[in-house]
């Protein structure tokens, strides 16, 4: 239901790089739950300081995502990928060589935890297979075609190998 928010989009293209980014939705999102955070916190913190929380917790969720930045920079020409991110103005940056990835996979998920009963549609979860190290997360969603097109632009570029399984887990 909420795919939109807190999904990459590829905001550039071309023969030597794919630039992929968070949606501006995330951020019109955010500033929407915060402003609207913000007004209940007023309105219920005259009549108790300890409910006004939960319209606070709602607020600090918006300023979240209104603050969150996301951007993957696969460049061919560098040989790299460049991954910087932040949230609350803290910024995190790491750089990883082409060659220590090793596939761009798509994957069908069943919600809910194994053995439960499952409940909601089949997730799709699309990420970066390293060498060695820990998977790099790009995107999920309830179809998958948005996030083929992404691991298409990636595998493409970077000459990965594209692993589909649209068999649940």
């Amino acid at each position: 239901m909420l795919d939109w928010v807190g999904s990459l989009r590829i905001h550039e293209r071309s023969q030597q790089r794919v630039v992929l980014g968070l949606t501006r939705s995330t951020r019109v999102a955010g500033w929407v739950l915060m402003a609207v955070g913000a007004w209940l916190t007023l309105l219920v913190w005259t009549l108790s300081a300890w409910l006004a929380m939960v319209p606070l917790a709602i607020a600090a969720l918006g300023m979240l995502l209104a603050t969150l930045r996301r951007q993957l920079v696969f460049d061919r020409e560098g040989g790299v990928l460049r991954i910087d991110q932040s949230a609350f103005g803290v910024a995190s940056r790491a750089v990883v060589p082409l060659f220590h990835l090793r596939a761009v996979v798509v994957i069908a998920r069943e919600p809910g935890l194994p053995g439960w009963r499952r409940i909601g549609p089949r997730r799709y979860v699309a990420y970066v297979e390293r060498r060695v190290g820990e998977a790099i997360y790009l995107d999920e969603a309830t179809r998958c075609a948005r996030l083929l097109r992404l691991a298409e632009a990636i595998t493409d570029l970077t000459d990965l190998r594209l692993e589909y399984d649209a068999t649940a887990v």
